[in-house]
This record gives structure tokens, sequence and C-alpha cells, in this order.
């Protein structure tokens, strides 16, 4: 005899595993760095950077390591609703930051080391 197809049960399928979920710091940061990570980097892109910009970051910089690229996410007014402002960076470009007066960084020396 065979069962129907109704009474098999199905177990849930999980796609890519996704790290717990992190308090906000407190103090927030100005600037949050995360570097790729082949386990979490759709997570650090979407529901991470989401949280980031939720909580009032002001700057987030996602270091692709696999690209050579960074991607820098800011707000332009200090207290602005959301990230207004998205730049990829290549190795031969320099990182940044209104938040650090005098700062740069060539990004292909930060990745490519």
């Amino acid at each position: 005899m065979r069962a129907s197809r109704g009474s098999r049960r199905r177990r849930p399928t999980r796609c890519a595993r996704q790290p717990p979920e992190q308090e906000t710091p407190s103090p927030l940061p100005d600037i949050a760095v995360e570097i790729r990570s082949p386990s979490t980097w759709r997570y650090d892109i979407g529901a991470k950077k989401a949280g980031y910009e939720r909580v009032g970051l002001p700057e987030l910089w996602l270091v692709d390591t696999a690209g050579v690229a960074i991607f820098v996410f800011r707000r332009s007014a200090p207290k602005g609703p959301r990230f207004d402002v998205a730049l990829e960076l290549a190795a031969q470009e320099k990182l940044t930051s209104p938040l650090l007066p005098g700062f740069e960084l060539a990004v292909g020396a930060l990745i490519e080391g």
C-alpha cells in the first residue's frame, strides 16, 4: 500500500546560514567595517546593512575581497533617515570619508595587501 501525498511531512529547506542577530553597539560607532566572508556576504549586504541603516549608523564600509572593491554607504546629512550615498570603489581608487578628515587609503593596497 502506498502512502498518500498528504501524509508525507516535508522539512523546511534552509538557505544560507545566517549569523545570529546582534545587539546594536552602544555607543554607536561613526563607521562600521565588514569584511567579506563567503558564508555571510549575502546577509552582510542585505539584512545587516539594513540593520545598520535602521539604527542610524552614519557610514558603512563593506570590503569585498573577492571582487576587490569596497562598497561605501553613508548619509549625506548627519541625522539623515537612510544611507543616501552609495559608492563602489575599485582597486585603483582611494577610500576617503568625510568623517575622517585627511584619511586616504588605496583600495587595492588594502585588499590585495
